[in-house]
């Protein structure tokens, strides 16, 4: 057999003295991992398209029900140049492909295409440029709405009230003024509330409606990854680096 995958990069880990595993996603399969012989050897004919943030077309032999495969050859399909020359966008390329790896599983087909596209679109997005915070907050909320936990801004998740004042990581999404002030959680601005709406309605395929709201911030962005933790157990570690290199600016 000879068979060939397109596949998004996610991760590269050492293995043995020259090998490295690759983590990545696809859009028929899922996650998948491929042992990728040699490849951290200088003469390496693979070793430029297994990068990180790169989508590339593997060689290999697929067998049902496995998700490992040793790696024959690699290609580059998209290296996303950018994403490799800028700090700011790598942290927020890191941020987006180790949020696919914690939210895709091995061998799910059922909604393997649709965290494909987005995940792509999201590198793609970041490698045109756009605001990482925005490009962050919108595949976050993309992949919690997939997982079935997209924030509820739609009314207070406790009384059921039209009438929101603030957001609450612990509750989920919404909070009308009275179960704020009951649980302590600070109100928000009538314009942040309706952008939060707007990010998490409309996700990455509507950016330009986020956009000419004034895009995410990152305290939008910093409410999203308290809900994955609280809402899944799931850390995005980093996200601490992503803050740091923010700082720096």
């Amino acid at each position: 057999m000879n068979d060939s995958v397109t596949a998004l990069i996610l991760k590269q880990t050492d293995y043995r003295e020259a090998d490295a595993i690759l983590t990545v996603l696809t859009a028929e399969y899922g996650k998948l991992s491929f042992i990728a012989g040699g490849v951290r050897k200088m003469a390496s004919k693979n070793a430029g398209s297994v990068l990180p943030f790169t989508e590339a077309q593997f060689q290999y032999d697929h067998k049902q029900g496995r998700t490992m495969f040793r790696l024959k050859t690699a290609r580059t399909v998209q290296l996303f140049r950018k994403l490799h020359e800028d700090l700011d966008l790598s942290a927020a390329a890191g941020m987006v492909c180790e949020i696919a790896d914690l939210f895709c599983m091995q061998e799910e087909a059922e909604s393997s295409e649709e965290q494909y596209s987005l995940t792509r679109q999201a590198l793609t997005l970041l490698n045109e440029g756009k605001d990482p915070c925005t490009v962050l907050f919108l595949y976050a909320s993309d992949m919690m709405g997939l997982f079935g936990i997209a924030a509820d801004v739609d009314e207070c998740v406790r009384c059921f009230s039209t009438t929101v004042s603030a957001v609450s990581a612990a509750e989920g999404g919404f909070l009308c003024a009275d179960c704020a002030s009951l649980l302590n959680v600070p109100p928000s601005t009538p314009a942040r509330l309706r952008r939060f709406r707007l990010a998490v309605k409309g996700g990455l395929r509507q950016i330009r409606y986020t956009e000419e709201a004034g895009g995410m911030r990152l305290e939008d962005l910093e409410i999203l990854m308290e809900m994955i933790r609280l809402h899944t157990g799931m850390q995005i570690r980093s996200f601490s680096f992503f803050k740091r290199i923010l700082s720096i600016e």
